[in-house]
C-alpha cells in the first residue's frame, strides 16, 4: 500500500477492522461516491480516527471510505492538502 488509494470499502465497523494503524489519509464518500470529507492521521492513528468519525456520526452521509498509508505524519498532511485540493470534499465537521 501507500502508492494508491485503497479500493472503496463501506464505512461500518467490519470493514474498519481491516485499516491498517499506520500514518495515512482517508477520504470518505457519499452513496454516489462523492468524495464528503479528506483527513489524516498520523502516529499510527488512521483507524482509529475512521473509527471516531463513524462512531460520531459526524459526516451525515458517510457511505465509504478509502485508505492510503503514509510513512510519516508529515507526508500524511502533505497529502491530505493535496487530496483536499483535488477531490474538493463537501463536508468538514
Amino acid at each position: 500500500m501507500g502508492k494508491r488509494l485503497t479500493n472503496r470499502q463501506t464505512f461500518n465497523q467490519t470493514n474498519l477492522q481491516d485499516v491498517p494503524d499506520q500514518s495515512g489519509i482517508y477520504l470518505v464518500r457519499n452513496k454516489k461516491g462523492t468524495c464528503q470529507y479528506v483527513g489524516s492521521a498520523g502516529a499510527g492513528r488512521l483507524a482509529e480516527r475512521l473509527r471516531e468519525h463513524l462512531s460520531q456520526r459526524d459526516i451525515p452521509a458517510a457511505y465509504s471510505f478509502q485508505i492510503r498509508t503514509t510513512s510519516s505524519e508529515n507526508e500524511a498532511r502533505k497529502l491530505e492538502r493535496e487530496y483536499k485540493r483535488r477531490y474538493r470534499p463537501t463536508h468538514s465537521p
